[in-house]
């Protein structure tokens, strides 16, 4: 079963990766010689596929056929598609102006570009030719974007103009002027136009600037052909892609991940997330968070990539989501819970009629789901719906917990560890325990691993923040515990996000989960506050629906809710507030 084959590729790691490399017959001019070894005492002193040499993007690219591999939509009902072999003539075309202006192994490309097809021809040419792909996310505005763009020193930007995104407007080229000055490296700042205002606007005043489409032509010969591709071969453990976490511990992390990660990534696709060659697989996430990233190597599987550029929760003329996945045959679907939850709230559900027969899975990732929302889902889109939460972090690349498609999922539990993923919880002793809260970890080395965290000097900062807990493990800071029932994992939430009130421990995850199906409550957050003298207590903010009154009978009510759930843990303070800041 399952758990055999678990146990089997948790005690023999070599064999298991061994056995994925050949199992996906991975490109590579290089054989391996050996594929796991020590380098060092610590958990990620570790070299994987010693003397092994290939290129991401071409093993990516395997598939260049006239069979369509790429849907590209918006929240304004624009629509492309792009066959298997267009998508490689354009990544080829975008690579031969990137070498033809200089960029080499190693240097950065920074993205500040919505989720669009540019961006993934334009990710593929990076790793390509050995660069690294890094940048903020598409929403940020121009003092976070530039902060994080001098981390990275990217010697090209690639920059949408404008896009819509949860209905609002957004204009990342006003911020482009700001964000280009103070760049060392910066040779071109590369513009992808979708208005024609953009065409006729003045750019001299954004250093380096130049449009997508005059980039491109550049990198043609003199009779208009494309050089071909040259693949750079590359070690395992060579840098590929930065993403930056949401800074939920500290100040966010430039996260890099190596080349070879795709094999888990593999792994997932096939083994855990049953993607099958002509799925078509739907991701909202914008390019800057780690999931955009984790789901282009799909295209290797044969699968269709479908990238929206804007927000599920989004409702335009009556135009929802489902429609969306209606029209594009969606198989699988990643969604944010928070997603799940406005589908609720703002009654975003599929019409009658509406077809949902291609659609087989929702998986819920991001943060920890409710049983609403697993109840939304089954009650309203489809009853025979595969829905489960997955659980990885922008620090891996290959989630930690996967899918046994034979065997029961559990409302809110995380099916079962990934294979060849030692997943623990362990106890403030560092002990294992089952049926009780503890830390989440991982005990055993595995190649969805960061190389380092970006400009961390002697690895000060990822061995702080992720290796100094418990000695020789990995520990993600979240919470969590194991049914010994069921052997699923309950995410509760970040280890640092628990609140004390008066001695006692207090997760505001846990409070939420109280009052989650409470009719009168929009949104709701809890944080903590330390008084003058040292005591700390837990402070409920709500926002209420529109009509309802915020009175001592309501008030009452949330205390009781938490209470039944919670007994004592019931927060000190409970105000109403007009609205709640969402990051």
């Amino acid at each position: 079963n399952y758990w055999d084959l678990h146990k089997w590729s948790v005690e023999n790691i070599p064999e298991f990766w061994k056995e994925i490399w050949h199992y996906f017959n991975v490109i590579a001019s290089k054989p391996y010689e050996e594929v796991f070894r020590k380098t060092g005492k610590g958990f990620l002193d570790n070299e994987w596929f010693k003397g092994a040499a290939f290129n991401l993007a071409e093993n990516i690219l395997r598939i260049r056929d006239n069979k369509i591999g790429l849907i590209c939509s918006d929240e304004l009902r624009n629509r492309e598609t792009f066959t298997y072999a267009e998508i490689y003539e354009q990544v080829k075309l975008y690579a031969a102006a990137f070498r033809k202006h200089g960029l080499s192994v190693g240097d950065r490309v920074g993205y500040y570009i919505s989720s669009r097809k540019e961006a993934l021809f334009a990710m593929l040419a990076t790793v390509s030719i050995g660069a690294i792909w890094g940048g903020p996310l598409p929403y940020h505005g121009s003092k976070v974007a530039s902060n994080i763009m001098k981390t990275v020193d990217p010697k090209f930007i690639i920059s949408i103009d404008h896009f819509q995104s949860y209905g609002e407007q957004f204009f990342p080229i006003d911020n482009l002027s700001a964000i280009a000055k103070g760049l060392p490296s910066l040779e071109k700042v590369i513009i992808v136009v979708t208005r024609e205002e953009t065409l006729r606007r003045d750019i001299s005043d954004i250093p380096h600037s130049i449009f997508l489409d005059d980039f491109l032509q550049s990198g043609t010969t003199a009779d208009g052909t494309v050089p071909e591709i040259i693949f750079e071969q590359l070690p395992f453990c060579h840098p590929a892609i930065i993403n930056f976490t949401s800074g939920t511990t500290s100040e966010p992390k430039g996260v890099v991940h190596s080349a070879g990660t795709f094999i888990a990534q593999f792994r997932d696709f096939a083994f855990h997330l049953n993607f099958k060659t002509g799925d078509v697989v739907y991701t909202p996430s914008p390019v800057g968070w780690a999931i955009w990233d984790y789901i282009i190597p799909s295209i290797a599987l044969g699968v269709k990539l479908f990238l929206f550029d804007g927000g599920p929760d989004f409702n335009v003329n009556n135009h929802t989501i489902w429609d969306v996945f209606s029209e594009n045959k969606v198989s699988t679907a990643f969604l944010a819970p928070a997603f799940v939850e406005s589908f609720e709230t703002d009654n975003i559900r599929p019409k009658p009629g509406t077809n949902l027969d291609s659609l087989r899975t929702v998986i819920l990732a991001g943060s920890p789901a409710t049983p609403q929302e697993y109840k939304f889902l089954l009650d309203n889109v489809k009853k025979d719906l595969f829905v489960g939460s997955l659980y990885g972090a922008t620090e891996v690349f290959g989630a930690f917990t996967g899918f046994d498609f034979r065997s029961y999922s559990y409302t809110c539990e995380c099916q079962v560890p990934a294979l060849g993923v030692d997943l623990h919880c362990f106890d403030e002793e560092g002990n294992s325990v089952i049926g009780h809260r503890g830390e989440i970890v991982v005990t055993k080395p595995c190649p969805t691993f960061p190389i380092c965290l970006w400009r961390d000097e002697n690895n000060s900062k990822i061995n702080q923040e992720y290796l100094s807990k418990y000695p020789g493990v990995w520990c993600q800071n979240d919470i969590g515990w194991i049914n010994p029932k069921t052997k699923g994992l309950v995410i509760i939430g970040r280890s640092d996000n628990t609140l004390k009130q008066y001695g006692e421990r207090v997760s505001p995850n846990d409070i939420y989960l109280a009052i989650s199906d409470m009719e009168e409550l929009r949104d709701f957050i809890c944080v903590g506050q330390d008084r003058y003298d040292g005591i700390s207590r837990a402070i409920l903010f709500v926002k209420l629906k529109e009509g309802i009154t915020f009175d001592p009978h309501l008030k009452k009510k949330i205390g009781e809710s938490i209470g039944k759930e919670l007994f004592y843990n019931v927060p000190e303070v409970i105000l109403e507030v007009p609205d709640i800041p969402v990051s």
